[in-house]
This record gives C-alpha cells, structure tokens and sequence, in this order.
C-alpha cells in the first residue's frame, strides 16, 4: 500500500523516502517487495533495530524503542532535511516521533493511521477504559495528531476517521480513503487446486491473511463441528443440509496466513478426530506472485472482526476478495466499514458474531454456484469503482502531500 503512495508521489515530483526496519513479520515473503519497493521509489533507508520478535511483550518493545531511536537519529542526520515527516502507525505512537523530530528539523507532519491505538489496546483488554495508563495513551495519541503544523490525519473508512477525529481538535476532521486491491492477473486456478488436493465439486470457503488479535474464528470453527466450541451456543435451527452427507454440497474450509490467532486454529485441529466433520486446512502465507491465483483458487472468502475493535482498525482483506471477483462472508458488525461495503455491494454476506443459525445458512448459500457467481460479480463492481489502486493511492499522496 505505501509502495503505491510513494509511486504516486513520486510520479507528481516529490522525492520520498522510505524508513522501515530490517527485519519483518514475514521477511521471507516481504524482502522482495521491499527490494522492489525501495528501486521502484528511489530512496530506502533500513533502521537496524533489534530482532527479538514478536514471542515475549518485551522483546516486542525492545525491538519498538530501537526502531523509534534508529528513525530519530536518521531523521536528525538526513540531508537535506524533509519537508514533511509522514508517520504510519507501526509500531503504535510513531505519530509522536513525527511531531517532534518535525520541530527538530524546520518540516511538518502527517499521518497515516491504519491501526488506532490506544483504543486497539482497549478492545484487546490490555488497556481497562478508565485506567490512567490508557488516559496517558489517548493524550500522548492526541499530542502526536496535534500541534499546527500537522498537515493531514488519513485514515481507512468511515468508521475509523469517526474514531480518529475523537483524537482531533474541534476545528479539523481526518479524511478516509479505502485501501485498495493487490492482485493482478488470472494465474493458473485448477492446477493450483488439484496440487492441493481440493475436488472441482468441492466449494472451498478460503480465509486468507493475518489472523490477528481482533479477528474472530470461533464461529468458523464451530460450524464445522457440533460441540466442536463448547463457549458457543449451539444453532437454534441448525440445518441439515449443511452436514457431510451424499446428498449435500461438499465444503472445504482452509486457513491461509499468519499472526497471534493461528494456535486457535492449530489447537482445533490438534484435538479434531481425523475424517470428521468439514475438510479443515491450515496454510501459511503465499508468496506474492502466487497471491492473485491463491485468492481465485477459493470460492467464497472468508473475513472477520471482532465488534469491539471496530473502527480501531480495518483490515484489507476485502479488497483483495472483491478484485477477484469472490464473494466475502463476514462475521462481524453491520455497521462497520467492512459489513457496511458487504451490504451496500451486495457482494456476500454479513452475520452477526455468534449467530451460527445464521452462518449455517450463509454457508449453504455460499455453495450454490449461481449465487456465488452473481454475488461475485457485484463485489467486482464495487471494487472496480472504489478500491481502484491508482485512484485510491492518487487520493492518499495528495492528501498527504497537500499544505
């Protein structure tokens, strides 16, 4: 996504500057794009921060202070000086950082917010909503998007900028444009799908990217299974159709990606009988060439977000889904932006957490091929008209290279 806004800058005049840190949540993966990023801009600089990971808090927050220390002291000695220090929002309070070494430097700043902390913090539970640590967090939040020379706050949705202008002065209000699709080309779909082993009569239910803190699997996972998520209330009415049977469609469900919610999977899978229920898969990441035929390669995708951190951040999985033509179905908020899109393209499904009646139900529309493929196709549309990469990027440089 920043590879794209720095293209775009770059294309209308502006030299930029990318800082980022040499190692990764995915280094295998993401070092050719890096690579690809930094000739493709003109100006890559690596902080060499610490490499702990991300196993223990507190080698989480070492890595972050050496990377706050090593973009501050690049930033002191870059010549010649920026004229605008754009902050995103990992690791969190990098906002802080741009603020003051802004000062330091005779430029101003800008952001671009992705994730909102604290209040991701909150929604997580690390952070209780009275606490005087999160009320030192939202000021120091408001300090670093204060202050006249911050140029502009951009952020992803509706939602999120409603969330981001809490943090605003009275007199200003962020702007939002959407993330955007990634992935280009058809690619080679059956092939990829019988080396997977996936039957052409199968209707594979694929969830692809990061298994984060504030996404849900609890319904997925339940659905496929009775009793397999004794914390879940079984279905009112569930629905026998969507059972294993001969005479039944035949569903696959496969996990694609990485982050702190993989061991539910993992542990699901780990305590499952071996032939019962819904075929379960679990996947790592792929690599980026292979993205856009791994997206095709599943008939409906999956995407979730936990209610309460909506607005907090705002994944883009989405995006992705809707460029290839699939339809999504989410577990989530109607009112977020993600379950908002979904309605308003009427590009898949919306359930509400916990409502297994109702991703049952979902699911078995999910695979009659008709549906599938008018749904799709409406989810290509919106995309088309709003997640465009060249107009949306265009949107983000100017709003972040504008006075």
């Amino acid at each position: 996504m920043l590879q794209a806004v720095a293209e775009q800058l770059k294309k209308n005049g502006h030299t930029v500057t990318v800082f980022c840190a040499s190692g990764g949540y995915s280094a295998e993966v993401k070092d050719g794009a890096r690579q690809d990023a930094e000739a493709t801009v003109g100006g890559g600089i690596r902080i060499g921060a610490t490499r702990f990971g991300r196993g223990t808090f507190v080698g989480k927050l070492i890595d972050y202070l050496s990377f706050y220390l090593g973009v501050m002291w690049k930033l002191l000695l870059m010549r010649p000086r920026p004229d605008r220090i754009v902050a995103l929002t990992t690791p969190p309070y990098l906002s802080v950082v741009a603020r003051l070494l802004s000062k330091f430097r005779g430029a101003d700043h800008a952001h671009w917010i992705m994730d909102l902390y604290p209040d991701v913090m909150t929604a997580h539970g690390m952070l209780k909503e009275r606490s005087i640590l999160r009320w030192v967090l939202t000021r120091l939040a408001r300090w670093g998007f204060g202050g006249r020379r911050c140029s502009s706050v951009v952020t992803l949705g509706p939602d999120m900028a409603q969330a981001v202008d809490a943090y605003l002065p009275a007199d200003r209000k962020s702007d939002w444009v959407p993330l955007w699709e990634t992935a280009e080309g058809e690619g080679r779909v059956a092939a990829l799908r019988r080396s997977r082993g996936w039957g052409d009569d199968e209707t594979v239910f694929l969830y692809s990217g990061n298994m984060g803190l504030g996404h849900r699997f609890e319904e997925f996972l339940s659905v496929v299974d009775s009793g397999a998520s004794p914390a879940l209330p079984p279905a009112k009415s569930p629905n026998p159709q969507i059972n294993q049977s001969p005479n039944s469609p035949r569903l696959r469900l496969v996990f694609s990606g990485r982050g702190k919610r993989r061991g539910e999977i993992e542990a699901f899978l780990a305590d499952r009988k071996e032939g019962s229920g819904i075929p379960v898969e679990l996947m790592d990441y792929v690599p980026a060439e292979e993205l856009t035929t791994h997206l095709l390669s599943g008939d409906v995708h999956l995407a979730s977000l936990e209610p309460s951190w909506d607005g907090t951040m705002l994944p883009s999985k989405l995006q992705g889904s809707f460029s290839v033509g699939r339809p999504v179905l989410f577990v989530g908020s109607r009112t977020c932006s993600i379950g908002k899109w979904i309605i308003e393209s009427g590009g898949g499904w919306v359930v509400a957490p916990g409502d297994l009646a109702g991703l049952r139900e979902a699911m078995l529309e999910g695979c009659d091929a008709e549906e599938r493929i008018q749904r799709g196709g409406l989810a290509a549309q919106f995309a088309r008209e709003h997640f465009d990469r060249e107009t949306n990027a265009a949107r983000v440089a100017a709003l972040l290279a504008g006075c």
